[in-house]
């Protein structure tokens, strides 16, 4: 064969084998569930364009923030999204927490942690908002998860 002949021939080859693979993708993509179980799809959220979400991030839910402690980490109307601790050992001054306060009957505040300590057999936290001069000492038992992301301007009304 010349080589005009192989050149064709190999570029013939080319494009049946990526005309095969595009199809082969094509029918794969068509088999599977556009929502991946255990996601949710948040497009309500982002008006319109589709956005899916972990149901392990949040278990119950991204929460709603109120009032300007975090300010201008977080700010009133955010939504926070957090994940559950394993192990609380591993939270670190720093770390953002979500928790129930531990002497006012409030839930679901998030501060940041400025110290960790250790009281009665298990881990405390002091925490204290970015805009906030207040500082708690909040024990592993009242922590829901730590903070891993913020959707500013987005709690539904």
């Amino acid at each position: 064969m010349d080589k005009k002949t192989l050149a064709v021939l190999a570029l013939l080859a080319l494009v049946v084998l990526l005309g095969v693979g595009w199809l082969n993708a094509e029918l794969r993509l068509k088999r599977v569930s556009p929502i991946p179980e255990g996601v949710e799809n948040w497009g309500k959220i982002f008006d319109g364009y589709e956005a899916y979400l972990d149901r392990r991030i949040c278990p119950t839910g991204p929460t709603a923030m109120s009032g300007t402690s975090m300010a201008p980490t977080i700010n009133d109307g955010d939504l926070v999204l957090w994940v559950e601790v394993d192990n609380m050992a591993e939270l670190r001054a720093g770390d953002i927490i979500i928790y129930k306060h531990p002497t006012k009957n409030l839930d679901n505040i998030a501060h940041r942690i400025i110290e960790v300590g250790t009281g009665d057999m298990e881990n405390q936290f002091k925490t204290k908002g970015d805009n906030s001069s207040e500082e708690y000492w909040v024990p592993e038992g009242n922590i829901h998860g730590l903070v891993i992301g913020v959707i500013y301007g987005a709690a539904p009304e």
